[in-house]
Formats: C-alpha cells, sequence, structure tokens
C-alpha cells in the first residue's frame, strides 16, 4: 500500500466526521454514585451530655473498643435494649 499524502486524510467525509463526534468532552451529568441523602426527619443530629466519671468514661470507651462501634451506638443500644427507644 503506497503512502498517502496527509491531505487526502484531511478531504475524507467520514474521518472528519468521526475525529468531529469523538470530543473528549463528556456533556452528560455522571451520577456520582452512593446513596441518597437522608431527610430532615432520618438525621440523627441532636446532641445530649452525659457527666461521667473517669471510671465510667473508661469502661464505656473500653467496651464500645472491643464491640468495634461508637460510644454514641454503644449508648444508643443500651437504650434501645431497655425501650426507651
Amino acid at each position: 500500500m503506497p503512502i498517502r499524502d496527509m491531505d487526502d486524510f484531511n478531504n475524507n467525509d467520514k474521518i472528519n466526521a468521526f475525529v468531529k463526534n469523538a470530543d473528549m468532552k463528556n456533556d452528560v451529568t455522571k451520577n456520582k454514585g452512593g446513596r441518597p441523602k437522608k431527610s430532615d426527619e432520618e438525621k440523627a443530629n441532636k446532641q445530649i451530655f452525659v457527666n461521667l466519671t473517669k471510671d465510667q468514661k473508661d469502661k464505656l470507651e473500653s467496651y464500645s473498643k472491643d464491640l468495634g462501634i461508637s460510644v454514641s451506638a454503644v449508648v444508643k443500644m443500651a437504650l434501645n435494649k431497655e425501650g426507651i427507644l
């Protein structure tokens, strides 16, 4: 196959259309993924403060660490077990 002149390629309508449509911009908005946002009613954003002794706090933190969950999750589990939540 002989070597062609570059001008031959520039005149080809199919190649020009391909190059024109091969724009790297993506005009379509891409879904970011993840879960949908919670509604205001579902959000747990209210806080309470509890005063504990150092020993009580250390026990609670040790217990939560052993379970591999947060201190607030331990407190929520205890309140749920007592039927308060």
